[in-house]
């Protein structure tokens, strides 16, 4: 069971090429995204037991879920809303949403290490079909007059990009050594930052924001690697930076126990840490959001379900159904174990947002 705690846990990105290929997730974007990279197979190439593929689809459903409920009320009160992604990686999410139409969206930012995000630029330049959509126009009805043609982001359609990342576009630029990437209407910016200093996090942020607007961050699996007093720092400048706002966690939860023993000793051994894995259940993980030392009127409301929670009573059962015809799943009790030890926690403030919620 080991090997299974540490695959769900650390690399959430390339296990979800498994989960897509096998069914259980229907992305056109990943086999673009989640490649190999050159010179080597990499882990992604590797089919991953059912076990993992479940607790995948599952993240994953939920993370949507509550993103297309962010959307849908910023479409409802007629002001597009910014999505944050924290620790993007290779995520797919951003072109997934715009597949659909993109609607109730202004802008997307992802934000990790450059290393990673040289290595996404680099594939989003060479891919028409990503390229393609970082600039489609959206439907955002104005307060005003929500009956009246709606004002799209227009941007011409890109060229085929030659084969050098840093060639010039007419729907893109990249910049910071090719680690940077952003879309000429802005609807999509890719930033090269570590989130471990949180004053960068702040000064690389802010010029691509409206604070104005509505505001949604995405931390997966990201903040158990940093010490709690740095994720609040973040937690606190997203709340007090954006009027209306809403945070979405995914990570562990209640490793006191003998689950998370063998998942520290595990991490231990390839010289990683969780100092920032402290929070006993899915309710004190919603807690940060609301915690004293963030100060007040940062977050009004918060919540969190265990995936466990959230297979039992949020997922529709026909979903679950038809998952559970893609491949023999003989664990359950150790399904139960693992989903119940990951939780997505979330925070809300200002008006119309609070029903933003699993």
């Amino acid at each position: 069971m080991t090997t299974i705690l540490y695959l769900l846990l650390l690399l959430p990105y390339w296990i979800y090429s498994s989960a897509a290929t096998a069914g259980y997730l229907a992305d056109p974007f990943a086999s673009i995204l989640y490649k190999p990279s050159l010179g080597g197979q990499g882990h992604g190439s590797r089919r991953k037991p059912p076990l993992i593929n479940v607790g995948t689809h599952h993240r994953t459903w939920a993370v949507d879920r509550v993103v297309q409920l962010f959307l849908d009320t910023c479409l409802q009160i007629g002001q597009g809303g910014q999505v944050v992604s924290l620790g993007a990686g290779s995520d797919t999410r951003f072109w997934r949403i715009m597949e659909n139409g993109g609607d109730g969206l202004d802008r997307y930012i992802e934000v990790d290490f450059p290393h990673v995000t040289a290595l996404k630029a680099q594939r989003i330049a060479r891919s028409p079909r990503l390229s393609s959509l970082l600039n489609r126009p959206t439907t955002l009805p104005t307060p005003s007059s929500s009956s009246s043609s709606p004002s799209p982001s227009f941007c011409p359609p890109p060229p085929v990009p030659s084969s050098s990342p840093s060639s010039n576009s007419k729907s893109y630029t990249i910049s910071h050594g090719g680690a940077a990437l952003r879309s000429c209407s802005s609807l999509y910016t890719l930033l090269p930052l570590d989130l471990r200093t949180s004053t960068s996090t702040i000064r690389e942020l802010l010029p691509h924001l409206d604070s104005t607007r509505p505001t949604l961050f995405l931390a997966e699996c990201v903040f158990c690697y940093m010490p709690p007093e740095d994720s609040r720092e973040i937690v606190r400048w997203f709340g007090t930076t954006f009027t209306r706002c809403v945070g979405v966690v995914y990570e562990m939860i209640g490793l006191k126990d003998v689950f998370g023993d063998v998942m520290r000793r595990n991490l231990k051994m390839r010289g990683l840490s969780l100092p920032g894995a402290v929070f006993d259940d899915a309710q004190s993980q919603a807690n940060r959001f609301l915690d004293p030392a963030l100060g007040e009127g940062v977050f009004a409301k918060a919540g969190g379900k265990t995936l466990w929670e959230i297979r039992e009573g949020v997922i529709p059962p026909e979903e679950l159904q038809r998952i559970s015809k893609l491949e023999i799943l003989d664990e359950i009790e150790e399904l139960r174990l693992v989903l119940s030890h990951y939780c997505v926690a979330w925070g809300a403030k200002g008006e119309g947002l609070f029903d933003v919620m699993l």
